[in-house]
C-alpha cells in the first residue's frame, strides 16, 4: 500500500469510529488567530502533581464558527480565550493526509473556564488570608497630600497616557510628580515583571508617597496574571499604599482585593488623586477662612474689651483724681491748720526765749548792780592775763569807767591787785 493509500484508510476509520462530537476537558497551550479568521491552537492535559504534559494536540475553530464562540465566549466570562485557560469544548476528530490529526472546535462550555478561574482565584484569596497578609496593604495609611507617585505601567499604554493626561491637568496646579516603572502587563511576564517593578520601587520606598498600577487598552485575557498568588502576595506585603487601576469593570482581581484602594481604569486613579488633592485644598480653605473669621471676631471682641476697659479706665481715673484730689485739699487743709498751730508755739516759745535773753542780757544784769570790765574788746573774767599798762572799760548802769592799770599785785590769797 501506499502512503496515500495506508492514511486513506486510517482517515476512514476514524471518521467511522469517531464520527460523534465529544466535550473535552484541556488547556490551552498555544493560541494563534490567523489572518484568513480561523483560529490555531495547542490542547494539552497536565499531571495534576508534577505538572508534565501528558497528552497533546492540535486545534483549530473555523473561521465560520470562532467568531460566534468568541463572541459568546467573552460576554460571559469578560475573558477572552489565551493560553493557560482551561477550557471544556465540543470537538470532532479531524485527520488529514498531508496535515495529520487535529480537534475541530465546534462549541464551548463557559462556565467550566469560570468555574476552574474561580476556583484558583479562591484557592490565592485563602492562601492569602493564611498567611496573614490579606489586610496589610489595605491597612497602610495614604499619606496626605500624596503627589509622589510610582506608577507601575506599560510605557506605550493609551492607559498610561490618559492617566498623565488626568493627573496633570490644569496645569499640574497640585504638583504631581508620577515616576513610571515599566514593566509587561499582559502575556507570561506579567506576574514576574510587576514583581520586579515593585522590588525597584522598594529600593527607593522614601521617594514615593503611594504605589499606582495601572493598565488600560489591552486585552483582558491577560487578567488572570492579576489573581496570581505571586503577584497578590507582593502587592499585599507592600509598605507604601497600592492604588489598582487595571481597566476591568465587571470582576476585581485578587491584586483589587488586597490593594489599599481599587479603582476601575486608570483615568479614575488619576481622578481620585485628584480630588484628594481638591478636597484637601478646600479643607484648607475652610480652615484659612474659619482662621480669618475667628481672627476678626477675636480682633472685635478684643476691641470691645478695650473699648470697655478705656471705658472703664477713665471712670476709675476720674474716681481717683476726685479722690486725690480731696485727700490733697484735705491736706491742704491740715497743712495750714499744722502751720498756723506750729507758728502760735514757735511764735510762743520765741516770746520766752526773748524774756530768757532779757533776764540774762548785759542792761538787765548791769541794772542789778552789776558792772562788766572790757579789756582789749573782751570781757575780763580774770585777772591772771592782764598787765600793767592794759586800758579797761567799765561798765555800769548809767555809764562807764576808763582805767589804767599801772602796777599789778598779788594779795594773800594770790590776787592781783
Amino acid at each position: 500500500m501506499s502512503l496515500k493509500d495506508f492514511l486513506a484508510t486510517v482517515k476512514e476509520v476514524l471518521s467511522n469510529v469517531y464520527a460523534d462530537t465529544y466535550w473535552v476537558r484541556a488547556e490551552i497551550s498555544e493560541l494563534r488567530e490567523n489572518a484568513n479568521g480561523n483560529c490555531y491552537l495547542v490542547l494539552v492535559d497536565k499531571g495534576t502533581a508534577d505538572k508534565l504534559i501528558e497528552a497533546k494536540i492540535n486545534a483549530i475553530i473555523w473561521k465560520s464558527s470562532y467568531t460566534l464562540i468568541k463572541s459568546f465566549f467573552f460576554a460571559e466570562t469578560q475573558r477572552n480565550l489565551c493560553p493557560g485557560m482551561k477550557v471544556l469544548v465540543a470537538v470532532s476528530l479531524s485527520f488529514h493526509e498531508q496535515y495529520g490529526l487535529q480537534l475541530n472546535i465546534r462549541n464551548i462550555d463557559p462556565s467550566f473556564t469560570i468555574g476552574d478561574m474561580a476556583k484558583k482565584r479562591q484557592e490565592t484569596i485563602n492562601r492569602l488570608k493564611e498567611d496573614g497578609v490579606w489586610d496589610m496593604n489595605r491597612q497602610t495609611e495614604l499619606p496626605v497630600p500624596c503627589r509622589r507617585i510610582a506608577v507601575i505601567s506599560s510605557d506605550t499604554a493609551a492607559g498610561y497616557g490618559d492617566f498623565r493626561d488626568q493627573l496633570m491637568a490644569d496645569g499640574n496646579r497640585f504638583g504631581f510628580v508620577p515616576t513610571l516603572f515599566p514593566a509587561v502587563m499582559q502575556g507570561d511576564q506579567t506576574v514576574q515583571s510587576i514583581i520586579d517593578a515593585l522590588d525597584k520601587i522598594y529600593e527607593r520606598i522614601d521617594h514615593f508617597d503611594a504605589v499606582v498600577i495601572i493598565r488600560g487598552g489591552g486585552a483582558t485575557t491577560d487578567m488572570a496574571a492579576f489573581d496570581e498568588y505571586d503577584l497578590a502576595c507582593n502587592v499585599a506585603n507592600f509598605p507604601l499604599p497600592v492604588i489598582t487601576g487595571i481597566g476591568h469593570d465587571r470582576d476585581e482581581s485578587v491584586v483589587d482585593m488586597v490593594a489599599a484602594i481599587r479603582c476601575k481604569t486608570p483615568t479614575a486613579v488619576a481622578a481620585f488623586l485628584v480630588e484628594m488633592m481638591m478636597e484637601l485644598e478646600s479643607e484648607l480653605l475652610s480652615v484659612r477662612q474659619d482662621m480669618a473669621h475667628a481672627f476678626r471676631k477675636r480682633l472685635s471682641d478684643e476691641t470691645h474689651e478695650v473699648e470697655r476697659l478705656s471705658h472703664s479706665l477713665s471712670s476709675v481715673c476720674r474716681l481717683t483724681l476726685q479722690s486725690a484730689t480731696q485727700w490733697v485739699d484735705m491736706c491742704g487743709i491740715r497743712l495750714v491748720t499744722a502751720i498756723r498751730t506750729l507758728l502760735r508755739e514757735e511764735s510762743h516759745r520765741l516770746e520766752m526765749l526773748e524774756k530768757s535773753l532779757t533776764l540774762v542780757s548785759p542792761e538787765t544784769i548791769l541794772g542789778k548792780g552789776y558792772s562788766l570790765t572790757v579789756c582789749k574788746g573782751k570781757v575780763v573774767s580774770s585777772v591772771k592775763n592782764l598787765q600793767p599798762g592794759d586800758q579797761l572799760t567799765t561798765y555800769l548802769k548809767d555809764g562807764n569807767i576808763q582805767s589804767v592799770i599801772n602796777k599789778c599785785e598779788k594779795n594773800e590769797e594770790g590776787n592781783v591787785l
